[in-house]
């Protein structure tokens, strides 16, 4: 259990005080800025799907006899989410890390949708079961790649 805890709060991050969703998804591109040099886009992709998966399994042993399955100390899912948020950066990017900036830019996009929720999000943070935890976060996360894409471009 205290690997599933460690797992789903994002090594403790979800225990702060305040915004913990927000340290989570900052905190996210830290990491991404300070390994982007290193990544391939597709490297990522299995990286952010492997995440994927084992949050959705710590989040369902983590929540397991829970009313309540979206709790706050649970950010794994932001760190998903921001992942994907943060795709476009690497395809953009030559050889050379992505600039700060637009990793900046990304993490506003994202908390942007993962805080206001609009449709189809909504529906799926309103769920109360694993993959609404999961998948609210996801859709953020392909909804600020795609408004970061645009930006890119022009």
């Amino acid at each position: 259990m205290r690997l599933t805890k460690l797992i789903v709060t994002f090594f403790y991050i979800g225990h702060a005080n305040i915004a913990p969703g927000s340290i989570a998804s900052l905190v996210t591109i830290l990491l991404f800025y300070l390994f982007a040099k290193y990544l391939i886009y597709h490297f990522f992709i299995i990286i952010i799907l492997i995440t994927t998966l084992i949050a959705f399994f710590s989040i369902s042993i983590y929540t397991y006899e829970l009313p309540k399955k979206d709790r706050s100390e649970i950010v794994i899912d932001e760190v998903v989410g921001q992942s994907i948020a943060l795709l476009p950066l690497l395809l953009f990017s030559d050889t050379s890390s992505p600039d700060f900036f637009m990793c900046i830019i990304s993490l506003l996009f994202f908390r942007f949708f993962d805080i206001v929720k609009p449709y189809p999000i909504k529906k799926f943070d309103q769920m109360n079961n694993t993959f609404g935890v999961i998948f609210d976060d996801i859709l953020a996360g392909v909804f600020s790649a795609l408004l970061l894409t645009l930006a890119l471009i022009f």
